[in-house]
């Protein structure tokens, strides 16, 4: 059954998110062939036309991925859809758990297609070996590989995309247990779990600033810290995240197990 709940589910999310990527993907590869005609005036503009026709469709898949997890959850849980979803042959957990592995499918995909559009229009010998030359130094200074850089860049920008999705299905829950204006009262709880997590996190640095005074030399100075701090820095703020995600996925798996409040 939760096969069956991912299916529909990625089909209803994919729906309009598919079509943004093949724009970004064509308006890209239309930029490298533009580019790589003999140098004029008219397809130099045409050229910057098209890359920013594909800087724009890869946002956009990015929002609208992040608008249709939020209206697939809110019309399958709580609107149109409720009735049928609260009435399968299926625990809620399994409902909710279909939710969230959608969530991570569709913006891991959504992120990879971004990074590949962004590959295609800026690939060039002198970009790389400036994306290198640059990646060659963090790692030096922060005491680690290449490879574990960008590794840890992508799963950041990963864990913090579906840290925000679950904030959202988090909200919705919780504002669907107020008898009037819930959709208000759930975008006023998402606005303040955001706003209360980075303000945890920010207590939380200066916390271990101060008891650790190499943090907070990094923190409030210019001064060139040891370079095990910052790597540490750099693990911590990686974890930290992905201990949101969990928390938020757990807070919304317990929550709606507990009974929802459809319109």
């Amino acid at each position: 059954m939760l096969g069956k709940l991912l299916k529909y589910d990625l089909k209803w999310v994919y729906k309009n998110v598919v079509v943004l990527y093949i724009l970004a993907i064509v308006f890209s590869l239309l930029s490298r062939i533009t580019k790589n005609v003999e140098s004029s005036v008219l397809f130099s503009v045409i050229t910057i036309v098209l890359v920013i026709s594909a800087i724009f469709m890869a946002v956009a898949s990015l929002v609208f991925c992040l608008r249709n997890l939020w209206f697939r959850f809110l019309k399958n849980c709580y609107q149109d859809e409720s009735y049928l979803t609260h009435t399968l042959p299926v625990k809620k957990k399994k409902i909710y758990d279909a939710k969230a592995i959608t969530a991570i499918v569709a913006m891991f995909t959504t992120i990879v297609v971004i990074l590949i559009s962004l590959f295609i229009c800026f690939y060039s010998k002198a970009n790389l070996e400036n994306i290198k030359e640059a990646l060659e130094i963090a790692a030096t200074v922060s005491d680690t590989t290449v490879v574990s850089i960008l590794f840890l860049m992508f799963l950041v920008f990963v864990t913090e995309m579906i840290f925000i999705v679950f904030i959202g299905y988090s909200a919705m829950i919780l504002g669907h247990r107020f008898n009037q204006n819930k959709i208000v009262k759930s975008i006023m709880i998402g606005i303040g779990l955001y706003f209360i997590t980075q303000i945890f996190s920010i207590i939380l640095v200066f916390l271990v600033g101060a008891l650790n005074p190499d943090i907070m030399n990094f923190i409030n100075t210019d001064e060139i810290v040891p370079t095990s701090i910052i790597k540490k820095i750099m693990y911590a703020g990686t974890g930290l995240y992905i201990f949101y995600t969990l928390f938020y996925y757990l807070l919304g798996k317990i929550c709606f197990e507990k009974g929802v409040n459809v319109d």
